[in-house]
């Protein structure tokens, strides 16, 4: 399973990860200084977008040491349209990830489903999502 958490986003608003459950979740650790973060963000924005009817959320978890201070006017230039969360400079869930990014793609039981080390593909991503989408979902 995967951990639950509740972090505040960009937006003021509390994000709780067992609110979602039913949902297919990818949950992406990344940091604004970071090349690959960056490279993946439009592709997973598309993939946010064209799955949204179906359940399908994605929460950013910024690991910026500079917090909101520098996370919020990036993500404002980019029009991210999935949460954006700011976590306090001690979180648990952050300390085994290793490098960034570092995704977990969370099946609607809260089981993680997949491990993603580096940047995701589009495509892979799509692909795992819609397959855990079609699982029935045991509520």
């Amino acid at each position: 399973k995967m951990p639950d958490f509740a972090l505040q986003a960009l937006d003021g608003k509390t994000w709780k990860l067992s609110e979602h459950r039913g949902q297919v979740v990818l949950v992406n650790f990344w940091a604004t200084w970071c090349p690959p973060c960056r490279a993946e963000m439009p592709g997973l924005a598309r993939v946010s977008r064209e799955l949204a009817a179906d359940h399908f959320v994605i929460a950013g978890i910024a690991m910026d040491d500079e917090g909101a201070a520098v996370v919020k006017p990036f993500a404002e230039r980019r029009s991210i349209p999935y949460p954006i969360l700011v976590p306090p400079a001690v979180f648990p869930l952050g300390n085994g990830v290793e490098s960034l990014p570092t995704s977990f793609l969370v099946d609607r039981e809260g089981r993680i489903a997949k491990v993603y080390v580096g940047e995701i593909s589009e495509a892979v991503l799509l692909a795992d999502a819609r397959a855990l989408l079609a699982e029935p979902h045991a509520s």
